[in-house]
């Protein structure tokens, strides 16, 4: 039997690319197969609707210096205990826009939205390429064997608009950040919670 788990990202979060990388990787002694369904999500538009903002307002970074600094570590930290390769090619918080690449995936499906997902974290958070280049995105989307055109297909506001709206419909249905998983109703929030969702479903196998 195979189940599905809503997977809830957004490129630019270091966190989904640990977790992307622990579910290629680390395999969980899952007593079923599990299809990590891709769903891609503007982490601004939640932030936005967090502080009682339009979903497109001009976003305000509101962390302060200290939790800032915090953020940093934690992160090379987390990429040392997961044993994950992480070198992004800018300083924080500048960094490529990952819109494109966001817009793309909600346009893809199944093994290749998988693979293109992947392809871009590992682009973005470790092999130091702009995923905002046309060029590197219609790459990625061949390797995932996938249609290039898709690129310019991605350009369409009404795109955009959609995943806008499908990120509302998250957040108004707990997505409050990412990575996010939902399984059999259940919200796991964290790279650091695939544990904890593994023996979820484990355990719902096992009761079964």
């Amino acid at each position: 039997m195979t189940i599905n788990i809503d997977t809830y990202y957004d490129f630019r979060s270091p966190y989904a690319y640990f977790a992307d990388y622990r579910v290629r990787n680390a395999g969980f002694g899952l007593a079923t197969t599990v299809e990590w369904v891709g769903r891609p999500v503007f982490i601004d538009v939640i932030l936005n609707l967090q502080s009682g903002r339009e979903p497109w307002a001009p976003y305000v970074d509101t962390l302060i210096p200290p939790k800032r600094a915090y953020l940093m570590a934690d992160i090379r930290r987390m990429a040392r205990f997961y044993g994950v390769p992480y070198k992004p090619p800018w300083k924080w918080p500048n960094r490529p826009n990952q819109i494109p690449a966001l817009c793309i995936a909600s346009l893809l499906s199944g093994r290749t939205e998988q693979i293109f997902r992947s392809t871009i974290f590992d682009g973005l958070w470790h092999e130091q390429r702009d995923i905002s280049d046309p060029a590197i995105l219609r790459e990625a989307v061949a390797r995932a064997g996938g249609d290039p055109a898709v690129v310019e297909q991605a350009d369409d506001p009404g795109v955009r608009e959609a995943l806008t709206k499908r990120t509302v419909e998250a957040y108004t249905n707990g997505v409050f950040g990412t990575p996010t998983f939902v399984w059999n109703g259940e919200i796991f929030f964290g790279a650091d919670r695939l544990d904890v969702l593994a023996w979820s479903v484990n355990s719902g196998a096992a009761e079964g």
